[in-house]
């Protein structure tokens, strides 16, 4: 509520929350050597929330603020994410998605670590857990760029990450969707890595994209989405009804991701025989056909 009038108490709130991080996890230790009690985790997730929510309030302005507490946070983050508790990591991977989109510098001498452990839990058998990693990878790549591979296997997230949206029938929606917003993520910043796999996911990204609202991860995935398939311009084919209706389910559009579209479509329009595109037309949903040739002018 505050956002950046909460600058003053970051300072002893950084400190408390990862004294509280860093007490837990010896209690945890001294606990497990002589067999006690271990202490609640409750604590371990509270402090890390916290830290997630003056980060988010802090915004841009996070990183002077933490300033020499950096260190200590990053050490402490990266023994939570690995954590036996579900609650405890998913909260930990929801605090790395928010360093990274408030201000990734703070969050970068620890990338090369923390990506790692992101790939390993991208498991949908935990589905929370899960979610904030996929979202967590997606904003540390598109805040890092082409240099996301100096830090992780691009294409082991990859392959953590198809299977999950080709469950798209069986899977959690929120789920899907961050699965989707990170493949096209990918597409932004890895095309040549991402491309060549894209046949084998492409129609449940339409399907998982297509009902969302136009907002700042949605416009990074369908760049994401325009990039590969510029890459490899035959995996829409056998998904092209999915294709059109997905890049049609924008309100409205940024102008460049608009002209993309209509490029992309004009060029499939042009590659084969007027008369399969006009059977092509006529066999789609009466509504589709209208939002393509009013968008299109196809």
């Amino acid at each position: 509520a505050l956002g950046q009038g909460f600058a003053a108490f970051v300072g002893p709130v950084y400190t408390r929350c990862v004294g509280l991080i860093e007490r837990k996890r010896a209690a945890e230790q001294r606990a497990a050597q002589y067999g006690e009690e271990p202490p609640d985790k409750e604590f371990l997730v509270c402090a890390l929330d916290l830290i997630s929510g003056v980060t988010e309030g802090m915004a841009d302005q996070v990183a002077p603020v933490i300033g020499a507490h950096a260190p200590s946070l990053l050490k402490a983050l990266l023994v939570c994410m690995s954590d036996s508790s579900p609650d405890v990591r998913q909260s930990a991977y929801a605090l790395v998605g928010d360093l990274a989109k408030a201000s990734i510098e703070v969050l970068r001498p620890g990338l090369s670590e923390f990506l790692p452990v992101l790939t390993e839990h991208l498991n949908p058998d935990f589905v929370s857990v899960c979610n904030n990693a996929a979202w967590a990878i997606g904003e540390i790549a598109i805040k890092v760029g082409a240099d996301l591979r100096h830090y992780c296997s691009v294409e082991a997230i990859l392959q953590r990450l198809i299977p999950i949206i080709n469950r798209h029938e069986s899977i959690n929606k929120s789920l899907l969707e961050n699965t989707a917003i990170t493949l096209g993520r990918l597409g932004v910043v890895a095309p040549e890595l991402a491309a060549p796999l894209l046949e084998t996911f492409i129609k449940p990204w339409c399907l998982a994209l297509r009902s969302i609202r136009d907002d700042i991860e949605k416009e990074h995935a369908f760049m994401g989405l325009t990039a590969m398939i510029r890459l490899n311009p035959r995996a829409p084919l056998n998904c092209f009804v999915e294709l059109c209706d997905a890049f049609c389910s924008w309100g409205t559009p940024p102008a460049e991701l608009h002209q993309t579209f209509s490029q992309l479509l004009h060029g499939y329009k042009g590659s084969i025989p007027p008369e399969q595109w006009q059977a092509f037309m006529a066999g789609i949903p009466e509504d589709l056909r209208a939002r393509l040739t009013e968008r299109y002018a196809l």
